[in-house]
């Protein structure tokens, strides 16, 4: 399974991404759990650890005993995600690429459909998800997904997403930092062990196997000027 673990600092975010830079990289990773990567969105004052996880009780590990040094870190929120769906990174896809993570908050008669629609919407060329998943925890549905522009995925938002029957919020961050950890052949593994039914159709000339969305979004973000005072 996969497990988001959120760490909210008493005041200094930048020393919580500090931390999660410094110790994740001298973490074991073990046959029970292997952090993937890490992120920080602008506005969820927050940094979101993605592990993947065999066994929920070695999550404990981290929690409890790495966590416990980090003087910076007020509390933490621990989310099981339930039915991710990865998608693949198409080969026509922008040249420059923003990151955003969508939480959605909805009534449970309203989980099915919304994650469905989502998972088969027919998606643009200039506007992909890398990934959708029921998660319960902080929000009811999250997603991670990627653009050519800040304006494409709020207009995608505002008109695909909020006016969904059932959609009471609808919350859009935008991704500033990124760090990945495990190998990225981990990381693809992972994309390709949950891959959604519709990417599974598509022909593999259209898809960009090699292309890390992780490390490489913080050298497009950078090339491209995005969020400077962040990067």
């Amino acid at each position: 399974m996969m497990v988001i673990v959120r760490l909210t600092p008493r005041s200094n975010l930048e020393k919580i991404w500090e931390y999660v830079e410094s110790t994740l990289t001298r973490e074991e990773t073990t046959r029970y759990v292997t952090p993937l990567y890490a992120t920080q969105a602008e506005g969820m004052m927050s940094v979101a650890v993605v592990f993947d996880v065999k066994d929920p009780d070695q999550i404990a590990h981290f929690l409890v005993d790495s966590v416990a040094n980090c003087e910076a870190c007020h509390h933490t929120s621990t989310v099981t995600l339930m039915k991710p769906v990865f998608f693949p990174i198409p080969k026509n896809r922008p040249s420059t690429i923003y990151r955003y993570i969508v939480r959605i908050y909805t009534h449970p008669r309203n989980y099915k459909t919304i994650y469905d629609y989502l998972v088969d919407f027919h998606y643009p060329f200039n506007l992909f998800p890398i990934y959708i998943s029921y998660s319960l925890g902080d929000e009811d549905i999250v997603m991670n997904i990627a653009s050519d522009s800040p304006e494409t995925v709020n207009t995608f938002v505002r008109e695909h997403i909020r006016n969904l029957d059932g959609a009471d919020t609808v919350v859009l961050y935008p991704v500033v930092k990124a760090k990945r950890f495990a190998p990225l052949e981990k990381l693809i593994e992972e994309q390709q062990r949950h891959l959604a039914e519709p990417a599974k159709k598509l022909p593999k000339t259209e898809i960009d196997t090699t292309f890390d969305w992780i490390e490489d979004f913080e050298e497009y973000a950078m090339l491209t000027g995005a969020f400077p005072a962040d990067l």
